[in-house]
């Protein structure tokens, strides 16, 4: 018998043998219902939490750059309302400034014009008596022109002052037609012709040329006071010569602005 015979002998059988090794096991416990339930419970909680965790940052990371926007786009919006209410008051005071520094409107010189002639008009009358209309036997055609002028009374002129505007009103009379005359140097005896040759007849001459020439005034006078054009020219022409007037007495006056009215 050998050595090897001699061992295999000596061991026991397999399934006699014990295993060396040790195996570990972990008894975990049964939960029941209710242990389950609040094990959900604090999973649900700590997942909440990491959840609201993360949220957070999230917000503080989102508010941040919104309040870093805002920040910029609130100081652009300080600087231009800034520059708008600088700009508002500068020029505020710059046109109080120049209120208080502009030169004042003067009336006064023209209310020592007593009489301003705005326009000037002419008229000619012809004047015909024949021999048979006068009965001293003189026949005399005349023609005479006359001259009148139309002027306003400005010391009996109203005026409003406006400084800070740059504006007058000027309230005058309507024009009058004054210093109505004939113009003798240019009477034309168109024709003259006596019957009579006699001392008397001479006289009765010089009275036909003065009564002629009384009568011609007359309705030279007439036609300047009905004449339309005429009074409507001499409005128009007192209106223009009235605010120039007051405009060469304010030369400093820029964008001066004159109105008339008439009563």
């Amino acid at each position: 018998m050998s050595i090897k015979d001699e061992n295999e002998k000596k061991l026991p059988p397999v399934s006699e043998q014990k295993s060396e090794s040790k195996s570990i096991r972990i008894k975990i416990p049964k939960l029941n219902k209710k242990n389950r339930t609040l094990v959900e419970i604090i999973l649900i909680l700590v997942m909440g939490a990491i959840t609201i965790s993360l949220f957070r940052g999230a917000i503080k990371t989102g508010a941040s750059a919104l309040l870093d926007s805002f920040n910029t786009e609130f100081q652009d919006e300080r600087e231009a309302a800034s520059s708008s209410v600088y700009q508002y008051y500068y020029d505020k005071a710059k046109e109080k400034y120049l209120v208080k520094n502009q030169v004042s409107i003067s009336i006064e010189n023209i209310r020592e014009t007593a009489s301003l002639e705005v326009l000037k008009v002419s008229d000619t009358e012809y004047i015909i008596d024949n021999a048979e209309d006068t009965g001293n036997g003189i026949t005399s055609w005349l023609e005479v022109p006359g001259n009148g002028t139309y002027t306003v009374n400005l010391q009996a002129a109203e005026f409003v002052v406006d400084d800070e505007r740059d504006y007058v009103l000027v309230r005058v009379p309507y024009p009058e037609i004054t210093n109505i005359s004939l113009d003798y140097s240019n009477v034309k005896k168109l024709f003259f012709h006596n019957d009579i040759f006699s001392n008397e007849s001479d006289a009765d001459g010089e009275n036909l040329a003065k009564s002629q020439l009384d009568a011609a005034e007359s309705l030279i006078r007439k036609e300047f006071a009905s004449n339309q054009r005429f009074y409507q020219n001499a409005q128009d022409a007192a209106v223009i010569s009235i605010q120039n007037l007051v405009r060469r007495l304010n030369p400093d006056v820029q964008n001066l602005t004159v109105d008339v009215e008439f009563y």
